[in-house]
């Protein structure tokens, strides 16, 4: 059985001011994209079936977030922005923090771009605290479109 392709970083590839106006951190991975695959087909592909570290972490997120009067995500993925063949936009406003999520499918790659913008003590601590979860949770999901 062939080996999944690994998720890299790679520079930011949207503009994160149209996206996002007042960003404060962006990150992306990239994978190839197989032929004929459209965005919203990446998007459905990488959150179909997460792993099941990824469920868990994100129900731990979820119920420490109602606790504070945050927005728990909610079933397989975010709220639809905008999308066309090429981009899908997610992503929610919060009291903590806004954030959006695009998934680009071009030059024969698939890439996941967050961007975040904090409003407060709160967001930011809060951004440095997912992190390193983040990181895997975006590159592991984003594997599952290649």
């Amino acid at each position: 059985m062939a080996s999944r392709p690994r998720a890299t970083a790679v520079p930011v590839p949207v503009d994160c001011d149209a996206l996002l106006p007042g960003w404060q951190y962006a990150d992306c991975y990239a994978v190839p994209a197989p032929p004929g695959l459209d965005a919203l087909g990446a998007v459905e592909r990488a959150f179909a079936h997460p792993p099941g570290w990824i469920g868990r972490l994100m129900a731990v997120r979820n119920r420490l977030a109602r606790r504070v009067g945050l927005k728990a995500s909610r079933g397989r993925g975010f709220p639809v922005l905008h999308r066309s063949a090429e981009e899908v936009l997610m992503g929610f406003d919060d009291r903590h923090l806004d954030f959006r999520i695009a998934v680009v499918l071009s030059g024969g790659r698939a890439t996941l771009t967050t961007i975040v913008r904090w409003h407060n003590v709160w967001g930011r601590a809060y951004l440095r605290a997912i992190l390193p979860f983040h990181r895997a949770i975006a590159a592991r999901m984003l594997e599952d479109i290649a």
